[in-house]
């Protein structure tokens, strides 16, 4: 395809017309309209591409050709009309500066089916001298293939220094209304470890994110969060996440020291999203950092809410526009002079805006702005009793003439409801007591020649699974002694001798079931080495079964099939997977509060340690440790 341009240039009043001509053939029979222009700007000369897709077009097809030309600068605008785009991945062309996509569905070579050839130009120093500073894909979807992507991470390593899929020279990346197709799962099985150096980009979005796995927003696995757990961010200044479906502000802004990473940010944008609480958030290095929570979930404003405000004074939170409660608070008083801009302190003037905010709630109230009520219509019951307080208030109007007998009712039924839930959850509070506080309740004692077995477990899985077992599941274990594949199996020795005796010095066999293991004979004959093991023992207690993701029952072998239908096993997607794993693999027992103390730290799978590492909280498991 052979394309004449005209380049219009005015300069002082005149106008300058200069041929601008370039041969361009897709090899591809693709159906693509291309329409182009020069454009000069304070930079220099651009060479402006637009093109139209309506069948299929390989991005490597115009990276080859750009390697013919010497324009300073190429802009290139994608929109498909019904067809598919092959992006190369790396998204590398020579001068290639700005790429824009809009409207493609099933975006191959980023994610998923990488290009040969490609890769093998990429290891070439000239092609990792990237030029592309602006990368905005809007309306668009991935294709996704885990295989795919681990497959490649060795090469992807050794290209960006880090697993990644974009430029890390970029200085905008936007990504609007964009979504995953196939096996996407949060990014949870690439290698961990690995830190991505984007100190050039500047601005972030990734808006309006949609997935059909709508459980990997309750998790917070996702993009969002994947990108900025291994990433450095020196001169990001705009974080753009609304309508992400955020359940809480991504935990990389509220850990601690987290400005360290983002030391020039500006704008946090998570407006449109579902956050009903705003944490405790600790002041960046600089002041005028606003955080955006317009049409959230955030509806009373409580005295624990001003202390978090008043802590993070360089800190402005806009949460207006939400749907706001407005009922009786003990401290009412002082809630409404804060909406009412009365606050004298120097933090609260920049939440003058709340005057103008209006209450949803109760009906009485609702259209009502702040600026306008007051203690009455707040708390009409105090204006009744003025000299009661809320306490008082409340225990006269609800029993007036017998406050002793429904004070002894109240006991009663409180401690009835106590043991209710002491029984429906004592095997949860015998093990959590173990697992976070370190103390261990009642359990029966196993036999000498079992406690003092070389290996506490022996781990049976598929090396296909190896990234998830030995960068999550072995840390996590790391206190324990765990017989390996790859550490203690005897170099000459027979695979099946090497599978009993590993099974046999072992007082636990971890099963790491998946697709990938259920293909494995050796896996296979692990799984019958540990069960026959059981067995033997006469004990529950010994084989421990991880039920992979999306692993169906139905589809097992009738052996495999009715162990799992006899006895508990543990399932990645279980809250307290962590507690009960650790809870059925432990026996030692701690003789000092320090060593108490020590362990439940380790351990335990409090708030905080979530939102300081999202991504390691997928797994659930389900143990019997009834004995």
């Amino acid at each position: 395809m052979a394309i004449a341009l005209v380049l219009v240039i005015g300069k002082s009043n005149a106008i300058t017309e200069i041929l601008c001509s370039f041969n361009y053939t897709p090899k591809s029979n693709a159906t693509t309209d291309i329409f182009s222009s020069c454009i000069y700007n304070d930079k220099g000369f651009v060479l402006e591409i637009n093109c139209e897709v309506r069948s299929e077009w390989r991005f490597s097809e115009f990276r080859q050709w750009t390697l013919s030309q010497s324009h300073p600068a190429i802009h290139l605008n994608i929109a498909c009309k019904g067809g598919q785009l092959v992006l190369t991945h790396p998204i590398n062309a020579r001068n290639l500066t700005e790429l824009r996509i809009k409207d493609c569905l099933k975006i191959e070579g980023i994610f998923s089916k990488f290009e040969e050839q490609v890769l093998r130009n990429a290891d070439a120093t000239e092609d990792t001298n990237m030029t592309l500073r602006v990368l905005e894909i809007t309306n668009s979807s991935y294709l996704y293939d885990t295989k795919s992507i681990l497959q490649h991470s060795d090469w992807l390593q050794r290209l960006y220094g880090c697993v990644t899929f974009f430029p890390r020279g970029l200085r905008v990346l936007k990504q609007s209304k964009t979504s995953f197709e196939g096996d996407f799962d949060g990014f949870q099985d690439l290698p961990v470890g690995n830190t991505c150096d984007y100190n050039e980009l500047e601005v972030y979005e990734k808006s309006v994110f949609q997935s059909k796995l709508s459980f990997l927003y309750e998790n917070s696995e996702n993009e969002i969060f994947y990108f900025l757990r291994f990433g450095k961010f020196k001169n990001l200044r705009i974080a753009n996440f609304s309508n992400a479906n955020l359940h809480f502000i991504p935990t990389h802004f509220t850990e601690y020291n987290w400005f360290r990473r983002f030391e020039s940010i500006e704008i946090i944008d998570l407006s449109y999203n579902r956050i009903k609480e705003i944490p405790y958030l600790r002041n960046p290095h600089h002041s005028g950092v606003k955080i955006i929570l317009h049409h959230n979930n955030i509806s009373k404003i409580t005295m624990t809410l001003l202390d978090k405000l008043r802590h993070a004074n360089d800190i402005l939170i806009d949460f207006s526009k939400n749907i706001f409660s407005c009922t009786c608070e003990n401290d009412h008083e002082e809630i409404l002079r804060f909406v009412k801009n009365k606050f004298e302190e120097k933090w609260a003037k920049p939440y003058r805006f709340l005057a103008n905010e209006t209450c949803s709630f109760p009906s009485t109230l609702q259209g009502m702005t702040f600026k306008s009520l007051d203690a009455k219509l707040l708390c009409p019951e105090i204006s009744e009793y003025p000299n009661m307080t809320f306490k008082s208030l409340d225990a006269e109007l609800l029993c007036p003439e017998y406050p002793n007998i429904s004070f002894i009712i109240l006991i009663v039924l409180a401690v009835f409801a106590l043991i209710c839930i002491v029984i429906m959850f004592r095997r949860e509070i015998k093990m959590l007591s173990y697992t976070r506080l370190g103390i261990r309740l009642w359990r029966q004692k196993r036999s000498a020649n079992i406690r003092l077995k070389e290996y506490d477990a022996f781990i049976s899985y598929s090396t296909l699974d190896e990234s998830w077992v030995l960068g999550t599941l072995c840390k996590r274990l790391e206190k324990l002694r765990l017989c390996l594949h790859h550490k203690h199996f005897v170099l000459g020795a027979c695979i099946s001798d090497n599978i009993i005796e590993s099974v046999e010095k072992s007082r636990h066999t971890i099963i790491v079931l998946s697709e990938n293991f259920l293909q494995s004979e050796w896996c296979l004959l692990e799984f019958r080495k540990a069960f026959h093991q059981t067995l033997l023992e006469r004990s529950k207690r010994h084989l421990i079964v991880i039920l992979m993701n999306n692993l169906k029952i139905d589809t097992l072998e009738p052996e495999m099939k009715h162990f799992l239908q006899t006895h508990t096993y543990l399932k990645l997607n279980d809250f307290l997977f962590w507690d009960r794993l650790i809870y059925a693999v432990s026996d030692a027992k701690f003789q000092s509060s320090e060593k108490r103390r020590q362990f439940g730290k380790e351990n335990s799978l409090s708030v905080d340690k979530l939102e300081v590492d999202p991504l390691k909280s997928e797994s659930v498991v389900t143990v019997d440790y009834s004995n």
